[in-house]
């Protein structure tokens, strides 16, 4: 149900025992919600990391300059010195005398009377030596104030630049260089700037919003010259997609065998064997020539069905909800197709970030099928992803009251204890839904889907331990799952650092399984981000650009990819390392991953 948020697992889940609850609950939700708080996230989250470091930092910043009133006082004292020590101390008299043009640009810019406010530091900079750089540093972002009054954005950042070269830490010139280049379209200096000023004063509200909206039009402007995209969807992808709904009757093995018995040379026996071929992207044109038969056609539901389920893969979600629709309309259709069309046009309101419509849908769902456990057990697991455990709980139980054996319902249900005991900080049930979830290992065990709950059960609760365990059995059991060797990765890397060539072993060996997995492309990406990597991990996040399908996924991705390289340059130019701990580290992974948040 959760499969929204596949990809920047990004960037944007739990990263670090050290952020905020606020902080949590944003990663959680980036990809759900969809460009501005991915955007939010990545300008954010990645730098509040660092908040327990912040005070520690903010010492090392060098002064905002004070008010123009303050400096005028503070530069008179200055110029009128000991005359003794002015005349044997020729450095002293060139700083004094660069100090007085200082101060008479002071006024001329309280009056507004900008260029010559420019022409007296202009003065003072031609004065100072060069040896005496925080003073020359201030005069520089003196002049540049004075032509930011004036509009004139390329001086300013001229200037500015020049005063961040004597004093790299020099905040609010850092500030006013960003607002100039932004002014100017120069969208990626502006990010650079806005992520410095992050990292040096605590990440202010003002900067992560100004982040985010650079971040914004980087993205867009990124995506508008992009071609359409012609990579194939990831087979790791769809199959643990598609594991999500059970029950599904166009997945059925009698119904492929049916087909390809009564209809061999028929379009949806050719999609068929496109999907057996891992061809996903043809689907959509074979069930299109398919219902095109509508007359000699026995099986256009199933078609619509078909179709609609790899739309929705391909992130068109709103031919897949048109295609959806018509088979819940439809007044022939069965009931296990009716539901199974109903649940994924919830699913697919998700992609499209209406959560209320999703609910209703279910709600829907759940109504006219009050006799089915598989609509309890898709609206749990979005209350569950909302934080509504006590209604996700009724929802799994009653699931379970349908059908006793479902193990989805179980295994949700098991989550949603553990969160319960979690936030009511009771241990004892934590470990209680812990242990009776590891009881359904020996029948589970080569259920990707069971793998992926189970681990992200227990890195949501800080057993990194336990998951690491699990991890080694279930890829032995389900050796090429790509998203298994790579959760194994982020586990091996958070648990030690020390780990991180074995990590980087089996992220490349992932990727060499499935080349266009998004999720081992970004999970690969934030690895190479806590190694200072940030080039490597740029390409990285363009290679998932090139294979990821709809237009938010790709905004998103592109958002990442720019907060990447400017937190990169930032980091550099500050001689500071990736802020925090490796990414999931203490943290659950993507709810996508199993459902869990």
């Amino acid at each position: 149900m959760l499969r929204a948020v596949s990809g920047i697992s990004s960037s944007s889940t739990n990263i670090s025992s050290s952020i905020s609850d606020l902080g949590k609950r944003l990663a959680k939700w980036a990809l759900i919600l969809g460009v501005p708080t991915a955007v939010f996230v990545a300008a954010c989250l990645v730098y509040r990391q660092q908040s327990k470091k912040s005070t520690t930092r903010r010492s090392s910043v060098s002064k905002p300059l004070t008010d123009l009133t303050t400096t005028i006082t503070s530069s008179s004292s200055q110029a009128g010195g000991d005359a003794t020590s002015r005349s044997t101390d020729p450095t002293h008299d060139r700083v004094a005398l660069a100090i007085e043009f200082k101060t008479r640009g002071n006024v001329k810019y309280r009056e507004k009377k900008f260029n010559e406010a420019i022409e007296a530091y202009t003065k003072a900079i031609e004065t100072c030596p060069s040896e005496s750089t925080e003073e020359l540093s201030q005069f520089y972002q003196n002049r540049a104030a004075a032509w930011e009054s004036l509009k004139n954005f390329e001086k300013v950042i001229e200037d500015c630049s020049k005063a961040i070269e004597l004093n790299p830490k020099y905040l609010k010139c850092i500030q006013r260089r960003a607002r100039a280049a932004e002014q100017i379209n120069n969208l990626e200096l502006a990010l650079e700037d806005y992520s410095t000023v992050c990292f040096l004063d605590s990440y202010q509200q003002t900067y992560i919003m100004a982040a985010d909206k650079v971040l914004t039009d980087l993205a867009r402007q990124y995506t508008e010259k992009l071609p359409p995209s012609t990579a194939e969807l990831s087979k790791d992808y769809v199959r643990t997609s598609l594991n999500e709904f059970e029950d599904d009757p166009v997945l059925s093995p009698t119904f492929i065998h049916e087909v390809r018995t009564s209809q061999p040379d028929s379009p949806l026996a050719n999609a068929y064997q496109a999907y057996d071929e891992c061809r996903f992207t043809d689907i959509p044109s074979l069930c299109t020539q398919e219902l095109e038969l509508s007359v000699t056609s026995p099986y256009k539901l199933e078609a619509l069905l078909f179709r609609g389920t790899f739309y929705l893969l391909m992130g068109n979600f709103k031919e897949a909800l048109a295609d959806f629709d018509a088979v819940v309309n439809d007044q022939n259709v069965e009931e296990k197709m009716k539901i199974q069309a109903e649940l994924k046009r919830a699913n697919t309101k998700i992609h499209q970030r209406d959560l209320e419509g999703a609910l209703y849908a279910y709600d829907q769902c759940a109504k006219n099928h009050s006799n089915a456990c598989a609509p309890y057990v898709h609206r749990g697991m979005l209350k569950t992803l909302l934080e509504s455990y006590s209604e996700a709980q009724s929802d799994f139980i009653e699931a379970l009251n349908i059908t006793p054996t479902n193990l989805r319902a179980k295994y949700q249900k098991l989550i949603n204890d553990a969160k319960i005991g979690s936030k009511e900080n009771k241990p004892n049930r934590v470990e209680q839904a812990l242990a009776s979830f590891e009881e359904y290992y020996d029948t589970c065990k080569q259920d990707i889907y069971y793998a992926l709950a189970l681990t992200s059960c227990y890195l949501d609760n800080d057993r990194k331990d336990k998951a690491l365990e699990y991890l080694n059995r279930f890829v032995k059991e389900i050796p090429n799952s790509p998203t298994l060797l790579a959760l194994k990765a982020n586990c091996l890397m958070s648990a030690d650092p020390s780990n991180n060539n074995e990590s980087d072993k089996l992220f490349t060996q992932a990727l060499e399984l499935d080349p266009s997995n998004e999720t081992v492309l970004t999970m690969f990406a934030l690895f190479k981000c806590n190694r200072n990597q940030f080039e490597e991990a740029a390409n990285l996040y363009e290679r998932a650009i090139l294979c990821s399908r709809g237009e938010e996924k790709v905004m998103q991705y592109a958002a990442l990819l720019y907060a990447i390289r400017a937190q990169g340059r930032a980091i550099k130019r500050l001689n500071l390392s990736f802020p925090g701990g490796f990414p999931q580290a203490n943290g659950s992974l993507p709810s996508w991953m199993g459902g869990t948040v």
